[in-house]
């Protein structure tokens, strides 16, 4: 039986984890608004191949020594980059992909011998005593928060590694490693329980040199709408898999979460159709598309070891635009996503397992011919303890007002609306920087310029004042519109500088009627770049003075209102 170089990197990790919290059952969402209902109806504009509202990708090179015997030197500079990924992601700073695909990569590892730099598929004549210091070049990474602050080209970063990773549980048995008695502590696993902080830890450590050697550039991006609806119809499936160690009854959180689902579509007026071929299946015609949504419990596929219903995953994949995944992902264990046989069509994945970013894109990637143009992926960077109706759901939500709305929500709108709903910047996009699909028509990818609607009418306002902290009364700001207009659709674009926009309290107003435009939303994220459609106007004239008020309702962040505008479109 031939395995693969993940499930050598990580075979001890094959256990019963479910969406990587730590008690193995990743909640039912019992409370809050149906997000295919309230969905918010932002429509954004900055995005980045990875988009993450609290972060950016870079790439970078990690160079180190390496101490093992003749054999292991293939694998032991991915193996070596696996501890610096652990060690990162406990401190919650730098969240690298994982090189398990990449141990034996005849490109990117490098070797220095005599002063010079050989790859590792050119380097087979060279003796093995000589291959003592490596490199591993144009590994992306995704830095978050504080840490995403001014980075540049050629900054560095710096990760405490073993000299010699075979022989580490001989050398240091338990010492280096957080044992949580649920993983247990061996040679194969060592980098995953990797801690070289703990004290009394007595490995030979060295210090691995990590390099950002190109920032990611920023471009306005969308889903591929237009492939979407070129047939007339969006599929989606939503794989809910068993999160529990029991029985799968209908206690199986993965059960209730299906269920859950199922109420709000019908919520939404959504049909529920009869005899699917797998699970349920309900549709819905929301603008010039059929919508059709099945939805598949841990019955249907349990997890990333359920060979039985391996055609389950097989039928979701072949049949389905968008596929949306929330069970056992086994932390790179799992070869499933490599398994099955992918369409030539564009298609959306929506990953909820552990540590996606770091180890499901790739094998994603790889089953779409390693062509970003038929395939977006959202994952995760850290262990997602989030059940698919809390990302699967705002993402559906959105996609609702898109396909109604001329097509003008973004990713950015799609992943702020996922980190309002989950509560963290857990959630990002890989493969957007270069899609296409410009709302209005033409291209972002050049050659046509986008269609600006002419029935959009735009009044904009830049009054830079700042928004004083924790003070319910806020800072106004008024714009005059002369243009005689009765609305029928109205939107607010925001712009604020702000530290912790959950802060934030938003407010539109005019001849005595008010709409709340932004309500504490965005947790913890930083800045609003924001296009929101505001309701309670319709039918009302733009003629006239129009009052904005945004106040902090919380202490210590503070900001700038630094731009807004409205845009209107007449009955």
């Amino acid at each position: 039986m031939k395995l693969s170089t993940s499930w050598l990197l990580a075979s001890a990790l094959v256990l019963s984890f479910g969406a990587c919290d730590s008690g193995g059952t990743t909640p039912v969402e019992e409370e809050g608004t149906n997000p295919l209902l309230d969905p918010g109806a932002s429509a954004g504009k900055a995005d980045t191949q990875y988009y993450n509202p609290d972060g950016i990708e870079v790439e970078i090179d990690l160079e180190a020594d390496i101490e093992a015997s003749s054999y292991q030197k293939a694998t032991g500079p991915a193996i070596l980059g696996q501890y610096a990924m652990t060690y990162f992601r406990n401190k919650g700073s730098l969240y690298i992909e994982s090189l398990a695909e990449q141990a034996t990569s005849r490109n990117r590892v490098e070797w220095l011998v005599d002063g010079e730099w050989i790859a590792a598929g050119d380097a087979g004549a060279v003796e093995d005593a000589k291959k003592t210091h490596f490199r591993i070049r144009g590994i992306n990474a995704v830095l978050l928060h504080r840490y995403a602050e001014g980075v540049e080209v050629g900054d560095t970063f710096e990760a405490p590694v073993p000299v010699a990773p075979f022989s580490i549980f001989a050398d240091a048995g338990k010492t280096c490693a957080d044992d949580d008695g649920h993983i247990g502590v061996s040679q194969s696993v060592y980098w995953y329980v990797w801690n070289p902080d703990k004290a009394g830890c007595t490995a030979r450590l060295q210090q691995m040199k990590l390099t950002v050697s190109k920032l990611l550039p920023v471009t306005v991006t969308y889903p591929e709408y237009d492939q979407l609806v070129a047939d007339g119809q969006v599929t989606m499936v939503v794989l809910f898999g068993q999160i529990g160690d029991g029985p799968i009854d209908d206690r199986e959180a993965g059960v209730r979460n299906m269920k859950r689902f199922g109420t709000w579509l019908l919520q939404a007026d959504f049909k529920e159709i009869e005899n699917p071929p797998v699970g349920r299946r309900f549709e819905k015609i929301v603008g010039e598309a059929v919508v059709q949504i099945d939805l598949y419990g841990p019955t249907d596929f349990s997890g990333l070891g359920d060979y039985a219903n391996l055609p389950n995953l097989q039928r979701a994949i072949s049949e389905h635009e968008i596929v949306a995944y929330d069970g056992h992902s086994m932390l790179g264990a799992s070869d499933f996503w490599s398994r099955p046989t992918y369409p030539d069509f564009y298609q959306i994945y929506l990953y909820g397992g552990c540590l996606g970013y770091e180890y499901y894109v790739a094998p994603i990637l790889a089953g779409k011919d390693g062509d970003w143009g038929k395939v977006d992926i959202m994952s995760s960077t850290v262990e997602v303890s989030a059940p698919a109706n809390d990302y699967a759901g705002p993402f559906l939500g959105k996609l609702l007002v898109a396909l109604g709305n001329g097509y003008r929500v973004s990713w950015k709108d799609i992943l702020g609306a996922v980190r309002s709903r989950v509560g963290d910047s857990t959630f990002g996009m890989s493969g957007v920087r270069e899609n296409c699909f410009a709302p209005g028509g033409g291209s972002l990818c050049g050659g046509v310029d986008p269609v600006v609607n002419p029935d959009v009418h735009t009044w904009d306002a830049s009054p830079a004042l700042d928004i004083p902290d924790n003070d319910e009364n806020g800072v106004s700001s008024t714009l005059d519109v002369e243009d005689d207009l009765a609305i029928d659709t109205l939107s607010v674009h925001l712009d604020i500088a702000h530290s912790y926009v959950g802060d934030l309290y938003v407010v539109l107003a005019k001849d005595g009627v008010e709409a709340v435009v932004w309500n504490r939303d965005g947790a913890n994220g930083r800045d609003l770049d924001e296009t929101v459609r505001v309701d309670g106007f319709y039918g009302m004239s733009t003629r006239g003075t129009w009052t904005l008020t945004v106040s902090d309702r919380a202490g210590q962040d503070v900001g700038v209102l630094r731009s807004w505008s409205l845009s209107a479109t007449a009955k």
